[in-house]
């Protein structure tokens, strides 16, 4: 990406589709056995804060001064790659 809003652009659409896909894994939670609920719950949970994360990333983001926008964007990937990682991670373990 070569400017900051096409950047945040790009991350926008990113927390989008695990958006969609957290709100689809949370929709399958009825379908998991009565044993594993409470855990997949969790795990839900700490998903969504991941992704809150990375909402607030995208806000600080948006609201860097030129000065700012290289340490947020570092800090921002950082936050990026632990949700990517744990939407992965989701995925392989429930086999979503």
């Amino acid at each position: 990406m070569s400017t900051k809003d096409e950047y945040v652009a790009s991350m926008k659409h990113q927390l989008d589709v695990w958006s969609a896909e957290i709100d689809s894994l949370e929709a399958k939670a009825d379908d998991i056995r009565e044993d594993a609920k409470e855990k997949y719950a969790q795990q839900l949970a700490a998903l969504r804060v991941k992704r809150d994360e990375g909402e607030k990333k995208l806000e600080e983001m948006k609201e860097a001064s030129e000065s700012t926008w290289e340490q947020v964007k570092v800090e921002a990937e950082k936050a990026w790659a632990a949700l990517k990682d744990s939407v992965q991670t989701f995925h392989s373990h429930y086999k979503a």
